[in-house]
């Protein structure tokens, strides 16, 4: 379209020259210098504006990552966050368009005269887009489609407003402006840049909708069309994806070879050389070969960065190809070689993970979901249900593991000392060899001259050397070291088992232990948490082996609780009948008589009733009627539709419930009472809703009747419901009535009461107004931060990336050692929100300052002189941190 425009513009504009030429003298063509005057100045602003976009559009084409571990969108507009980083050149764009508009517009006869303010109202909408301003977007080319209905450029409106609604996933509006701009497709005067795209802005849609076999066919009509080169490549990796998803391997490698022959960036380069070895067919495929290529890029210092990816790809043609072993070596490395890849690091950790679990390694699969929680990213497909999964299995392994380790030391405890001591000391030996064989590579990577540096979350890239310093003599890995491990593990103490939180599990184990090697362990050491911690000695491992009949039983309790809660993990939350049923199993088969029978023979009732084994079935409810025919389990058995009456029962104990709640609300107390009595006689084993009726009547009688009623009645409500929700609330009422009566107290309990009552807890003075306009405010150390740099240095930030928002740079003293600077006003939260991500993720503005000699807020503009006033930092920092701290990433 710039070419078409540029032709049409130098054509009008050279005819306006020739008319002003031939009769600039005479007053009639006024008109014909003003169009000329206008035109040239307009196009001027016009070319400046559209040089800042084009070179904006260059940035974020270059900035971009796209995220390979899913289909891929055909186009990628970025984030809000790295969008920011084009504001000076979207914000120049935008000035331009808005000058050229305000300025040059020549409206005359109901017709704009000058056609290039159309083009700046299309190139305005697109700043505004790519800044991801989709409201201030939607608004032009809307105005774009309508205003100029009889020019070819309302077909270009209508294809950017399908793309915002695509981007604000409004997804039924833009498929109706695709549907408009296909039935325009005959037109004269459609665009040809349009009919070029549409099909790949539909693909888009279908695509971002989850479509993907509606994408398809518009994906293939699109590259028929031509477009751009990286446009047709990415579609075509696109093609190859969705066959990989839907298993049509050999197409999908067909599509990923003609990838890699136009030539794409390396990235995009690797994704398609990394997808065909995927995509290999063990029924059809030679593996071999595409283990030999895959092993040939590992070597290839050009994909060192992806090794984790190819790593991943050989375990899959291992698992393929069934060789388990191999596949876990290879997920091995796929997970210790990813450094910045967390989405493939978390599907590694999880492949292996699942591998581990089900040949029954319980801490290896433990360990491996624990890392796969820690680094899910938000963005990984089915974020939710993998978390919630990844959460069940490692309670589960934890419960697993926890069965395993009791038996173990059970065994351990049966055997002579002889027996022990050996078994001991093979582990003693173990421990040895590995800590010399650990010891040997520190030693040889410190005499190489130089060790690498390994990535452990500070930044930098892995196989960057340190200068040729050792890592324990470098102040910077050590600084970077520091902050990944109070990230992760929080500020502990330097201490035996200092990973451990909770020590108590620690302590179980016998009351008589050993003397070994001039350590000494007691009972009373034990309970003083003197616990022996050298691994090269006996006591090491004696210390948690049970001795006596009291540490037997404790072990068994242990054991006891992890199968119940095993068993009810497989059955309730993975669904696995299977294990379940061997679980119960195993559990009644160990411990006939524990406290959890009742629950595992209706577990195993409902197993076996559901796999249609009547016999069994029987066995287990005849087992339940006789032994416990009055619980809620026999009840269900004999009568399946006895929770449904239950439930009707509630229904009319909550009808009840809203007819009470009314009542007290139009201060119908007597009426309140009366209702709640009926509950309490028809209803007393509705244990959810009977605390709410009881609150109810007590307050009713408190307004009815004399304090000492009110407070029997709240004593009673708490007694017997002392973990309901309204119990709170009945201790606070419970508590005035003994401050201001003295009910239930001594005088001396009175003194105290009010006493705690004067001390108070401070409650807050802000209030939370997010529409209301807000500052953005910077707390500064006066004394060790030079204060007008840094404005300075905030002027600068200011006018790069909020150059069209009208805002103020303010300082002033806070205290006599800190200075408050202040920057709006913003029109509200969310838009000093922004402010507020932009400036954090900036390393220009902040840089050489310690995270100690600042702090940063947003406030409103109405908590702003209470804030002043107070000067309580702690105070609004603690409000802040409760409705302010959800910021884009």
């Amino acid at each position: 379209m710039p070419n078409q425009r540029n032709i049409i513009l130098f054509t009008f504009s050279g005819l306006l020259l020739l008319l002003a030429i031939a009769g600039c003298s005479t007053k009639k063509n006024t008109w014909t210098r003003r169009a000329y005057h206008s035109v040239t100045c307009h196009y001027n602003v016009y070319w400046n504006g559209e040089q800042s976009l084009k070179e904006a559009e260059q940035t974020l084409k270059e900035s971009n990552k796209d995220n390979y571990n899913e289909i891929l969108r055909v186009y990628n507009y970025g984030t809000k966050k790295t969008a920011q980083g084009l504001y000076p050149k979207l914000d120049r764009t935008i000035k331009k368009a808005s000058i050229g508009i305000q300025k040059h517009s020549m409206f005359f006869g109901g017709e704009e005269k000058i056609k290039w303010v159309k083009y700046s109202y299309f190139m305005m909408g697109k700043a505004h887009f790519y800044k991801h301003d989709y409201i201030s977007a939607r608004r032009v080319f809307d105005y774009v489609a309508k205003q100029y209905e009889d020019d070819p450029i309302h077909y270009n409106g209508y294809l950017w407003l399908a793309k915002t609604f695509i981007e604000t996933e409004n997804y039924a509006k833009a498929e109706a402006a695709l549907n408009f701009l296909q039935s325009r497709l005959k037109e004269k005067d459609f665009p040809y840049d349009v009919k070029r795209d549409l099909p790949l802005v539909s693909a888009d849609l279908y695509i971002a909708m989850g479509k993907y076999d509606m994408a398809y066919g518009f994906l293939e009509r699109g590259i028929e069309l031509g477009n751009k080169r990286d446009v047709i490549i990415r579609a075509n990796f696109i093609l190859g994806q969705i066959n990989q998803m839907e298993g049509n391997l050999n197409l999908a490698s067909e599509f990923y070879k003609r990838v890699i022959k136009m030539n794409p960036d390396y990235i995009m380069d690797f994704e398609a050389r990394i997808n065909m070895a995927k995509s290999y067919d063990e029924g059809t495929g030679d593996s071999k070969n595409i283990n030999k290529v895959l092993l040939k890029m590992v070597k290839n210092f050009q994909y060192n960065e992806f090794k984790d990816q190819i790593y991943y790809a050989l375990a899959e043609v291992a698992l393929k190809d069934h060789n388990i072993e191999k596949a876990v070596e290879y997920l091995k490395l796929s997970v210790s070689s990813s450094k910045n890849d967390d989405f493939q690091k978390t599907t590694s950790s999880l492949t292996l993970a699942d591998l581990y679990f089900e040949r029954g390694n319980y801490p290896g699969a433990q360990a491996y979901y624990d890392t796969a929680a820690s680094f899910l990213p938000e963005d990984y497909p089915n974020f939710d249900a993998i978390k919630n999964k990844a959460a069940v299995l490692s309670e589960l392994v934890t419960y697993a593991q926890t069965i395993q380790t009791q038996d173990s030391l059970q065994k351990l405890s049966a055997m002579d000392s002889t027996q022990l001591y050996a078994v001991i000391d093979g582990i003693i030996e173990n421990y040895k060899k590995e800590k010399e064989k650990k010891e040997q590579e520190v030693e040889e990577a410190m005499s190489g001259g130089g060790v690498e540096f390994v990535d452990i979350g500070g930044g930098g890239r892995p196989g960057q050397s340190l200068g040729g310093k050792w890592y324990f003599y470098n102040p910077q890995a050590i600084s970077m070291g520091r902050s990944a491990f109070i990230q992760k593990w929080g500020n502990r103490k330097l201490e035996d088992y200092w990973f451990i939180t909770d020590k108590r599990g620690l302590l179980q184990g016998s009351q008589e232990l050993q003397q070994e090697e001039g350590e000494i362990v007691s009972s009373d050491s034990v309970q003083g948490q003197q616990l022996p911690s050298n691994p090269e000695t006996r006591a090491f491992y004696l210390v948690n082996i049970p001795s006596t009949p009291e540490a037997i039983r404790a072990s068994d309790s242990i054991i006891v609780e992890a199968y119940k809660k095993l068993g009810f993990l497989y059955l309730e939350k993975l669904n696995d009948t299977a294990k379940a049923l061997q679980t119960y199993l195993d559990f009644q088969s160990r411990y006939p008589d524990n406290k959890y029978r009742l629950e595992s023979w209706y577990a195993l009732y409902k197993i076996y009733n559901e796999t249609k084994n009547t016999d069994k079935a029987n066995y287990y409810k005849d087992l339940i009627v006789s032994n416990y025919p009055d619980s809620d389990y026999a009840q269900v058995i004999l009568d399946p539709d006895y929770y449904t009456k239950l439930n009707a029962a509630k229904n009319e104990s909550a009808k009840l419930y809203e007819r009470t709640y009314k009542a007290f609300e139009r201060e119908q107390y007597y009426r309140v009472i009366t209702y709640a009595n009926r509950a309490m006689e028809q209803f007393p084993e509705d244990t959810a809703l009977m605390p709410k009726f009881l609150f109810l009547r007590a307050i009713s009688i408190g307004k009815v009747d004399v304090p000492d009623s009110l407070y029997a009645a709240l004593d009673h409500l708490i007694v017997t419901y002392p973990k309901s929700q309204v119990t709170p609330m009945a201790q606070s009422v419970l508590r005035m009535l003994q401050l201001e009566y003295g009910l239930g107290i001594t005088e001396e309990q009175k003194k105290a009461l009010e006493e705690e009552a004067a001390k108070g807890e401070e409650t807050s003075p802000f209030t939370f107004a997010p529409q209301k306009m807000h500052l953005f405010m910077l707390i500064i150390n006066s004394t060790d931060v030079k204060i007008n740099p840094l404005k300075v240095r905030l002027s600068d930030f200011k006018k790069k990336y909020f150059r069209l928002k009208r805002l103020n740079v303010k300082s002033l003293m806070l205290d006599n050692q800190r200075t408050l600077i202040t920057i709006g006003n913003f029109q509200n939260k969310a838009a000093a929100d922004d402010f507020y991500s932009a400036l954090k993720n900036d390393k220009y503005v902040l840089s050489g300052l310690s995270p100690d000699d600042y702090q940063m807020f947003t406030i409103s503009i109405n908590n702003y002189p209470i804030f002043y006033r107070e000067k309580n930092v702690k105070l609004y920092e603690e409000f802040f941190n409760k409705y302010y701290s959800n910021f884009d990433k």
